[in-house]
């Protein structure tokens, strides 16, 4: 399941049905994106996926920090920014039933017209055998996303590794995605029609499978977020 938490937005209602959602579902694995640790909402270090977690209790959680906010902000000269209040931090995560044996997380390069700093999450997972996920959340630009795409995937080549790579791309066109990962993926936008952004009708979220998977199902459901989440059965 991969769901883009939406940050605080709306929180003291969501929070309760993104834990029912999850139940309802139960996967074995979560991707995440859009976590907040803020210190107007949260205690220091209590960040949004460990509120889900006290409740939700999988045994394997990781957390990387992409950006602060409110620096952020401070750059995009938002009235948002608070500089009394500093403790404003978004990443990316993940859940699982299953043992986390290794992760690592790594900065993306920020173009210089790019207020937004980005990050992925790697994370190798032992279930029946091992296999790795990798975890993305892009900038909501269509240059920007497009050289995240690139740099993300001449990572994985360098580190030779084949992962299941799903999160918010923040890619409105699959044709981009078709050009860049299409020869050794399989893209859940060409298996299967969704709309992940309903607000405007486009998808932003995908999931990218080597060729030597399968997906046995795929569902964009939910209204726990301005996203929909997704949720796919894969198998090697």
């Amino acid at each position: 399941m991969n769901i883009n938490l939406w940050n605080y937005n709306k929180w003291d209602r969501r929070k309760s049905k993104t834990i029912k959602f999850i139940r309802k579902h139960n996967p074995d694995i979560i991707t995440f994106q859009e976590i907040r640790e803020d210190s107007r909402r949260n205690k220091r270090g209590d960040n949004q996926l460990k509120q889900l977690n006290r409740i939700l209790k999988y045994p394997y959680v990781r957390f990387y920090e992409t950006m602060d906010v409110n620096s952020v902000n401070k750059a995009l000269k938002d009235p948002k920014y608070d500089p009394s209040n500093p403790r404003v931090r978004e990443g990316i995560g993940v859940l699982s039933k299953f043992k986390i044996t290794r992760s690592q997380g790594r900065r993306l390069k920020q173009h210089s017209r790019d207020k937004y700093t980005r990050g992925i999450l790697l994370t190798r997972i032992k279930a029946d055998k091992e296999f790795d996920v990798l975890v993305v959340h892009f900038t909501a630009n269509d240059l920007f996303s497009k050289l995240h795409l690139q740099e993300t995937l001449a990572f994985v080549k360098k580190n030779r590794i084949t992962p299941i790579i799903i999160g918010d791309f923040n890619i409105r066109k699959p044709k981009i995605l078709r050009k860049i990962a299409s020869k050794k993926y399989i893209l859940s936008i060409d298996k299967y029609k969704y709309y992940s952004y309903p607000r405007k009708k486009e998808n932003l979220d995908y999931i990218l499978i080597p060729k030597n998977y399968k997906f046995k199902s795929f569902k964009c459901v939910g209204n726990i977020s301005d996203h929909k989440a997704l949720i796919a059965e894969i198998e090697s």
